[in-house]
């Protein structure tokens, strides 16, 4: 009996289904067999090209926008200055004098993080990539220039006792906003942007260049909070994240949702108005 029910149920909503496809003018098959066969180019481009060497990433149009576009939100997304806070956390709240402990700042500061993580495939998967990395580029601006504004107001001898709460609000806003999106969503696009030839060597390019660029903003933060005073460098970051925000409105296409033939077509300029079509629906 229970056999029966199910496969009623099954039934009824299978039913649904297929009277909404009806409904909706799609009777025929021939779409399914257009996209298999698209899908069977991939395939055999991909074995074909199985052997692609590091000239076709910048030979092709296609890969060196798609390098371009990854090796800048790479770049910037350490110019916004994450690994600083990450490094210098504690650091950061010794030199507020905040009456919170730094140790207690790191363990909120780590929930904060858990928590992002969560949001990020909620907000992906609601409002594709675009979307939630221009909301996270405008917040960790907000959360990283107030830590700015509150060091700069410390260093010209205002009194900031007031403002003590400010540093770990800044940081929770900071921490929260990257990671939402922006710490993440470059890396989806790197393995949606490239054919699979040359994924692992698109790949390799970004982690090196993310490498170079942690390194580089870890180890002259130091020297240039000393050269320039820790507000400025804040501050900078914080106009990273507006830079950031404006490239990623004018170079990054919201790919989410697109077939890996559409996305080589928008990269290369084929087809423009189909594939806008096919985001419009």
């Amino acid at each position: 009996q229970v056999s029966v029910f199910l496969a009623l149920l099954t039934w009824l909503f299978m039913t649904r289904a297929y009277g909404e496809l009806g409904r909706r003018g799609k009777r025929s098959t021939s779409c399914v067999e257009k996209e298999l066969q698209d899908i069977q180019k991939v395939v055999t481009k991909n074995e074909t090209d199985s052997a692609g060497s590091i000239k076709d990433l910048f030979t092709s149009r296609g890969n060196r926008r798609a390098l371009t576009v990854c090796c800048t939100l790479i770049s910037l997304q350490q110019l916004s200055g994450i690994t600083v806070v990450l490094f210098y956390v504690q650091q950061i709240f010794h030199a507020t004098a905040s009456t919170i402990s730094s140790s207690t700042c790191s363990i909120i500061i780590g929930l904060v993080k858990l928590a992002a993580g969560f949001v990020c495939p909620v907000a992906v998967k609601s409002f594709g990539y675009k979307t939630p990395m221009i909301v996270s580029t405008f917040g960790s601006a907000l959360g990283v220039g107030g830590l700015g504004v509150f060091f700069f107001l410390k260093n010209h001898g205002f009194n900031v006792d007031s403002l003590n709460w400010l540093p770990l609000l800044s940081v929770v806003l900071y921490m929260f906003a990257f990671i939402s999106a922006f710490a993440t969503v470059p890396w989806a696009l790197s393995g949606e942007l490239f054919p699979g030839s040359v994924k692992p060597k698109a790949t390799t390019i970004i982690t090196m260049t993310k490498a170079f660029m942690s390194f580089l903003t870890a180890k002259m933060f130091p020297h240039l909070s000393r050269l320039l005073g820790i507000d400025s460098l804040f501050l900078g970051f914080s106009l990273f994240c507006c830079l950031s925000m404006v490239f990623v409105t004018v170079a990054v296409r919201d790919t989410s949702g697109m077939s890996f033939m559409e996305i080589q077509e928008m990269l290369n300029g084929h087809k423009k108005k189909e594939i806008l079509l096919v985001q419009e629906k």
